[in-house]
């Protein structure tokens, strides 16, 4: 459990660093998220930490409302304590105040006495409350790791040393702490959420837990009753928290130095309050579960916000709970840590550094690794003394005491702070008295009695004894302050940083208040700026100017935008606060207090040496060499790579050094060329005196190449940059190398290329005589294909003729009166001619799939005209089988070509009858979003998952003992649900059955065509009498197998095999009950036309059957309109028969 926790807490802290490295980024939506006014007023929550979290519990607990003062007394200050904070960011933003101690040190002469004591107040104040920190999260472990009872030094330890990782990377990270650290305001912004989220999770635990227990159990609103608001601990409470939100270290970096918009103070001026608010809100049910007998009487109340979710099984809820307290902990180290760090370093150690090293002055920029490693050992010292205060002084303190025993020392700088704003007469000599005189006080009402009474005190007692002793302590420091203040003697440092503490300048409004009485004239102003900037440079800005605007009369009073034209130009020389003040002060024609010139010129002093070291670091960081010489020939700067270029002893240049001397030198060494000496410095100190400027290239001994250019400087001097072009020349010389053969080259090139070329025309002619071929073969290919189509569409009506007749003797024999074998035999002929009819039927429609004569004609139809009389087209066969056929429909409408829909479900029926053996078979339609879906069942032997993924491929047959088919019904079937656009699918179990299923789409029922009357509807005569029938065929054997048939179905028939006698016999005899007629009848006529013919003479439209081979829709389209029934050949006998019932 221990590992768990511990691999949590890791996990966390990674995420805190992930995010805080994603704020540091520069994107547009990480500058969104990091610069938002919520994320500065989240981040102030870093106010609650363990013990808000933890400790306002046990506070609640023990003494209802005493936990509300600490939330209480910020709020309030947020509140209303506006102007006070807007100023203190305003004054801290203007002396770019790094933490506390350098605020006060600042306001108070820049001491460095000051910031020492206030850092050392600081480092005691923030150890307690660190070790507060370490005693809640070693709390937390120690009640989470449950059996594995490690101890708490070990779990106190180990937070330690995490946090201390963390924050010695996480916030030492940059050198100046005045820049705006997005990243960590991000985190700790998340950290407070977090916090909250926690806290609400805890207490909507605990009002659950409250409404599960018995009503009249115990009457818990008495805790809450009957607390005196007004007695001296509360308001005194209140003070302190007030004072210790802005006296805090961490707070004071937070609300003060990582504040980068004074309006978001308008923002965290209700949200800071509210999200204080809210987190007191939660502690009420958490603190009225905590004392309730059946919930918390068995718990400590200090730990009772990560006790309650153990307690009742919450394991997820205990670990965000358990984070929620780890994000208290480390939000409020790591800032903490880093600030003190910042204090300790920048006035106790750097201090001493930098004293011992002062001669060599050396710049800020060498130091920044030590800085930031002084600042990382005492991240880690300060950690330890917290651990060791924890150690030994934190065992028997509850939460809520160690930190007021932390605030109660901290608020000791509350009167520095706020009388350094509003007092000018405050001296840091009041600073030092008011300080020692509260720490004394401190000691002795306060932290005296603590140590020697403060385990035998009841909670009470206790509170009391810390209010009254931070008061006496606070008030002894006020007093102190006061009188060494006013006894004290201003030194000029003094009067000056008072000034500008006490009324800082806002630009706005000094602008507005210039712009309102203006003494000063044009002329005056042109004086100012030729004063500062030289006549020449004035000249040309006012020249400048004049382009748009008039200002001839200098005796006219300028307009405020020439007043804020000659500002911004003073303030590339001065700085923004200096200009300001002097264009102020000219307009305003008065006279500058003599401490408000000592500070403008410190301002603008601070102005020359920030752009000098600018230049500074500007020209050092250059990878050419500079030197300059003034007027008099001496050398007056240079770079370091110019020191480095020409290898000059150390200590050799000098300013003020004569240019001649470091020309002799280099001329000595042979850096100037072969020459006599003399001739060659005076060549060259020539040029300089001259003004010329001049451009070479010298190639030195060592093989280096230097480029140097030399211009010489407007009030007299030269300035000269070398530039190291070694590597330039030496790639200019092998181009000029390589240039020497690409010619010749080119040329090879060229040559190869042509032959390339031939090749590939020749290449491009065999591809071409190729591809001729090529076309030539596809043609051939697709002639012979037509051919092949052709062959199999004539044979297969010849093939067709015979079978007919075949089929119709066979269903002529009388099965009953057989023998068994002959019973036998006869079933397989049967089979035998069924299989020849089924494949013939498939080449054709192969044939003609191929040949892509088949086009469907889709229409709007019920699925009910296909499925009825397949229906009856199967019932015979199936019953003859011993099957069941079922049909389950709802007369849904459909979209699709009828004929081909009805060939794939005819040829799906036939199958599932054919193939199965015993059981049944069943057609149903399921309504689907996309379409009708229509399946056919069977219980036949099944089809494995291999062979289901070639049943559709054409003469493909499962392996089975059986010889039914060739192989081609489901290839027709799968090229007419292409052809159709509709989706065939098959699911099948081995020795259970099989279904096949087609997903048709919708129709239109407003779009289905009514019927009208055709012969199928007419009545074939009297039930109960003989039908007479009139069968038309050219093929004598066809009518021979016709007689057979018909007159073992016991009707009454006349045969024809030519036209002129079925029209004799026409014209002298009564009309029949039913015409079956052949479609090919010789060159004569057909068999629609006879049909037709005999209509006419019979003056009847007698019901008609067309027998025939030859598939093409027009003829089924033809017939259909003359409501004539087509039969393709062979006939299915049970079809026939079915058909001529179907009237009776």
């Amino acid at each position: 459990m221990s590992a768990a926790l511990i691999f949590v807490s890791l996990c966390y802290i990674g995420v805190l660093f992930w995010l805080a490295n994603w704020g540091d980024k520069t994107t547009p939506r990480a500058l969104k998220f990091s610069h938002h006014p919520f994320v500065y007023a989240l981040a102030l929550g870093i106010y609650c930490t363990s013990w808000t979290y933890y400790g306002a519990v046990g506070t609640a607990a023990a003494s209802s409302w005493h936990y509300l003062p600490i939330l209480l007394g910020p709020a309030l200050l947020f509140l209303f304590g506006q102007g006070f904070l807007r100023k203190l960011v305003l004054v801290s933003k203007k002396q770019n105040i790094t933490t506390i101690a350098d605020f006060i040190s600042a306001r108070y002469g820049k001491r460095q006495t000051t910031a020492v004591m206030v850092t050392m107040i600081a480092l005691l104040a923030t150890i307690p409350y660190i070790a507060l920190q370490l005693k809640a999260l070693s709390s937390s472990f120690l009640l989470l790791q449950q059996d594995e009872q490690l101890s708490g030094t070990v779990l106190a330890l180990t937070g330690t040393l995490i946090i201390a990782l963390f924050a010695i990377f996480f916030g030492t990270r940059k050198v100046d702490v005045t820049e705006y650290r997005s990243g960590l305001m991000l985190a700790i912004a998340f950290e407070s959420i977090i916090k909250l989220l926690a806290l609400v999770a805890v207490a909507a635990l605990a009002l659950v837990a409250l409404y599960n227990q018995p009503k009249h159990s115990l009457n818990l609103l008495t805790h809450w009753q009957d607390f005196n608001f007004s007695s001296f601990n509360f308001i005194g409470q209140s003070l302190i928290a007030a004072a210790a939100i802005i006296c805090l270290p961490r707070q004071f970096h937070v609300t003060v130095v990582d504040n980068q918009d004074r309006k978001h103070l308008l923002t965290a001026r209700w949200a800071f309050p509210l999200y204080l608010m809210l987190t007191a809100a939660m502690i009420i049910p958490i603190a009225t579960a905590a004392i309730h007998p059946n919930i918390g009487s068995h718990l400590a109340a200090d730990s009772f916000v990560l006790a309650l979710p153990i307690s009742t099984g919450h394991p997820i809820l205990t670990t965000f709970v358990f984070i929620g307290g780890l994000s208290s902990a480390t939000a409020m180290i790591v800032v903490a840590t880093l600030t003190l760090s910042t204090m300790l370093s920048n006035d106790v150690v750097l201090p001493l550094v930098l004293k011992r090293r002062f001669h060599r002055a050396p710049a800020l920029g060498n130091y920044k690794s030590s800085i930031l490693l002084i600042r990382r050992f005492i991240i880690a010292a300060i950690l330890l003394l917290a651990y060791l205060y924890q150690q030994h002084f934190g065992h028997g303190e509850s939460l809520a005491s160690m930190g007021l025993v932390a605030f109660s020392l901290v608020t000791q700088l509350l009167p520095a702070i706020v009388g350094g704003l509003y007092w000018r007469k405050g001296h840091a000599y009041g600073v030092y008295a008011g300080l020692l005189a509260g720490f004394i006080c401190w000691t002795l009402f306060l932290m005296m009695p603590m140590v020697d009474m403060g385990f035998s005190l009841n909670f009470e007692a206790r509170q009391t004894l810390i209010t009254q002793g931070t008061l006496i302590a606070l008030f002894a420091n006020i007093s102190c302050y006061i009188s060494f203040s006013l006894g004290a003697h201003e030194r000029l440092i003094d009067k000056i940083q008072a000034a500008a503490f006490v009324n800082p300048r806002e630009e706005a409004a000094l602008i507005k208040r210039m712009n309102k009485n203006v003494k000063a004239t044009v002329y005056d102003f042109k004086v100012l700026l030729q004063t500062f900037l030289g006549v020449q440079r004035s000249q040309q800005l006012l020249g400048h100017y004049t382009l748009l605007h008039d200002i001839d009369d200098n005796n006219a009073y300028p307009d405020p935008e020439f007043i804020a034209y000659c500002e911004r130009a003073l303030t590339g020389v001065l700085g923004a606060s200096s200009a300001q003040a002097l264009i102020h002060t000219v307009a305003s024609g008065k006279q500058m207090a003599f401490e408000e010139v000592v500070n403008f010129f410190d301002e603008t002093t601070q102005a020359l040496q920030f752009n000098q070291n600018l230049l500074y670091t500007s020209l050092e960081n250059l990878s050419h060499g500079i030197s300059v010489v003034d007027k008099d020939l001496n050398l007056v700067a240079w770079n370091k790579r110019y020191a480095e270029m020409f290898n000059y002893p150390e200590g050799f240049l000098e300013v003020g050094q004569p240019i001649e001397e470091v020309i002799r030198f280099n001329a000595e060494r042979g850096e100037c060329g072969p020459g006599e000496i003399v001739r060659l410095v005076e060549k060259r100190v020539q040029h300089l005196r001259n003004g010329t400027p001049h451009h070479f290239i010298r190639h030195r001994r060592d093989g280096q190449v230097f480029e140097m250019t030399g211009n010489p400087l407007p009030e007299g001097g030269f300035v000269t940059s070398f530039s190291d072009v070694t590597m330039h020349i030496a790639t200019q010389n092998a181009l000029e190398e390589i240039n020497m053969d690409l010619e010749n080259r080119i040329e090879a090139r060229t040559q190869e290329i042509r032959n390339i070329n031939k090749d590939l025309e020749a290449q491009i002619d065999s591809r071409i005589e190729t591809e001729h071929a090529l076309i030539a073969a596809k043609k051939e290919a697709e002639k012979a294909n037509d051919s092949k189509t052709r062959f199999l569409a004539l044979a297969s009506h010849d093939i067709l003729q015979p079978l007919n007749a075949a089929r119709l003797y066979s269903a002529a024999i009388d099965a009953n009166h057989l023998s068994h074998q002959d019973k036998s035999n006869f079933d397989k002929l049967n089979d035998s001619l069924d299989s020849t009819v089924h494949l013939m039927s498939s080449l054709l429609d192969i044939a003609k799939l191929e040949q892509g004569a088949m086009q469907p004609t889709p229409r709007h139809f019920s699925i009910d005209d296909i499925l009825c009389p397949l229906a009856n087209e199967y019932a015979i066969l199936s019953s003859e089988k011993g099957l069941k056929l079922k049909v389950r429909s709802n007369q849904n409408i459909v979209h699709s070509d009828t004929t081909y829909l009805r060939r794939v479900i005819q040829n799906l029926v036939s199958n599932a009858v054919k193939y199965t053996d015993s059981g049944k078979v069943l057609i149903a339609t399921r309504k689907r979003k996309h379409g009708l879906l229509v399946e056919v069942y069977d219980t036949g032997p099944g089809i494995s998952e291999y062979e289901q993924a070639k049943i559709f491929n054409d003469f493909y047959r499962i392996h089975s003992n059986d010889n039914k088919g060739v192989g081609l019904g489901l290839g027709v079937v799968k090229r007419l649900c292409d052809l159709l656009s509709i989706v065939l699918e098959v699911k099948s179990i081995p020795g259970k059955g099989s279904r096949f299923s087609v997903l048709i789409p919708h129709g239109d029922a407003n779009l289905v065509a009514r019927k009208t009357l055709t012969t199928s509807s007419m009545p074939l005569g009297d039930n109960n009498a003989k039908l007479n029938v009139i069968a038309v065929d050219d093929d004598p054997k066809n009518l021979e197998a016709m007689s057979s048939l018909l007159a073992k179905w016991q009707t009454n028939y006349d045969l024809f095999n030519d036209v002129d006698s079925v029209l004799a016999h026409a014209k002298s005899n009564k009309a029949p009950d039913l015409i079956l007629m052949d479609y090919q009848l010789g060159t004569e006529c057909d068999g629609i036309t006879l049909i037709k013919t005999l209509r006419e003479i019979w003056q009847s439209q007698v019901p008609a059957v067309l027998i025939t081979a030859v598939r093409d829709q027009e003829v089924k389209a033809e017939v259909k309109a003359l409501n004539i029934h087509y039969l393709s050949k062979p006939v299915k006998p049970a079809k026939l028969k079915a058909l001529m019932n179907f009237g009776r």
